[in-house]
């Protein structure tokens, strides 16, 4: 998609510093078009979950634009307790959710998040994860990637057309 060179420079020459997926978020034309992809892949089945669930830095970059244009509740799972808040979910109660995340390497950001949300909100279901850099997934965008994205992490991958969902 793009070159180091593409998403670690700024107009203005200037270096972006960091893991090259979050030098991509950092790069605001870059997080725009992850954004608008979102909105349109999501849009699609937004009736089929009230929130939006995030965990880090990264997502916090792109979960509030998706969210607001989806007119989805932003739903915030802290990672560890090195934090200024003695809440490790924080937003609205999910009920049906959806989790945003830029990559999907060990899948332990999705298995901490649906831990702390099933741990603190029994009812509330995942129905799947949205990867917004799926360049940089460990599974990648086809119906054999969220079988086994399915496999692993109990969720399909949102990013496939056509994908069956658990209702």
């Amino acid at each position: 998609m793009y070159t180091i060179e593409d998403h670690r420079r700024t107009n203005n020459g200037q270096y972006i510093g960091g893991a090259s997926h979050t030098a991509q978020v950092l790069n605001h034309k870059i997080r725009n078009k992850f954004i608008i992809k979102a909105v349109c892949d999501l849009r699609k089945i937004s009736g089929e979950f009230d929130s939006i669930v995030c965990c880090g830095i990264s997502g916090l970059m792109v979960v509030p634009q998706i969210a607001e244009l989806l007119d989805k509740h932003i739903v915030i799972v802290r990672k560890d307790d090195k934090c200024y808040s003695d809440f490790k979910i924080e937003g609205v109660t999910p009920f049906r959710y959806i989790i945003i995340d830029d990559l999907i390497c060990s899948g332990n950001t999705i298995r901490t998040i649906k831990r702390e949300i099933k741990a603190e909100i029994p009812r509330a279901k995942c129905i799947g994860v949205y990867c917004y850099i799926p360049d940089e997934c460990a599974y990648d965008a086809t119906k054999d990637g969220s079988k086994l994205c399915q496999r692993d992490l109990g969720v399909p991958l949102l990013n496939v057309d056509g994908v069956d969902r658990p209702i």
